[in-house]
């Protein structure tokens, strides 16, 4: 009796969250962020879209309307250089799309230095897993999507997921996400300079040969060590589609196939996979 309450009590949950998904925004630090207790809030949002200076890091959970439970789950950390955090190209409508696929998602805001962004996103991955059976995700499917800067956060997270301080009991669950997708990523020897490699997830990697910010060399390379270390992981290269192309379609043809093609790629991975 009490399994089937249970039950009812999260589904009736799911359905009434995912009604307004985009405004449940869940704090990942119950007290002030570490290391920002004295600081003043000169956080600044541009339209929603994108924000800079950013003082505490939140979550802001999109779930599926229809999934089958419990279902995957991905956080997503957008890009902006460490100078700003593109939430809506690169967070919110990645989200939207994820939940479109059944896969429950998670918009990471993150502080600018890469010191706290690391531990930022160490603690979103570990607060996700333990509140796994509230948002009914498998915490055995939990992955990181990330774009640009956002792509180099998600290669430092899987490369330093142990290093950091105890916090409280959430901080006692693994930050290791159990796969991770790096869209135009800018990374150098994350993998080469880690000491162990053992338990480094399975990565899916996309790039732009004529990207002018980020040479799709680096992506190249990213995937030559995981491939010597006998990583599982799956390298995209596409002619055309410049940087920062997340899920536009609006950029021209060629960006618009570029995105139609590494997105509906990254599906079938999932799903070779058995993720989703």
């Amino acid at each position: 009796m009490h399994r089937i309450q249970s039950f009812v009590f999260l589904a009736v949950f799911i359905a009434v969250f995912s009604a307004n998904a985009q405004e449940q925004v869940v704090k990942i630090w119950p007290e002030l962020a570490p290391g920002s207790e004295g600081r003043a809030d000169q956080e600044q949002w541009v339209e929603g879209r994108e924000v800079s200076d950013v003082y505490q890091p939140d979550l802001t959970v999109f779930l599926p309307e229809k999934r089958q439970l419990p279902s995957p789950a991905m956080l997503v950390f957008p890009g902006g250089g460490y100078q700003k955090v593109v939430m809506e190209k690169e967070g919110y409508k990645i989200a939207r799309w994820l939940n479109e696929k059944g896969i429950a998602a998670y918009v990471l805001k993150y502080r600018l230095d890469r010191d706290e962004a690391l531990r930022d996103a160490q603690r979103a991955v570990s607060l996700v897993r333990h509140d796994a059976d509230l948002y009914g995700i498998d915490k055995n499917r939990i992955g990181v999507i990330g774009f640009s800067a956002g792509a180099h956060l998600a290669g430092n997270l899987v490369a330093n997921h142990q290093d950091r301080e105890r916090y409280d009991q959430i901080d006692d669950v693994s930050s290791m996400p159990d796969f991770w997708v790096s869209v135009y990523g800018a990374y150098r020897d994350i993998i080469r300079d880690t000491d162990n490699t053992d338990d480094i997830p399975p990565a899916f990697l996309v790039h732009a040969g004529d990207d002018s910010r980020v040479s799709a060399a680096v992506s190249v390379d990213l995937y030559s060590q995981l491939s010597e270390a006998g990583i599982p992981a799956e390298l995209h290269v596409y002619e055309q589609g410049e940087h920062g192309f997340a899920l536009e379609t609006d950029r021209g043809p060629a960006v618009t196939s570029t995105v139609a093609a590494w997105s509906n790629r990254l599906l079938a991975w999932l799903k070779v996979r058995g993720i989703n």
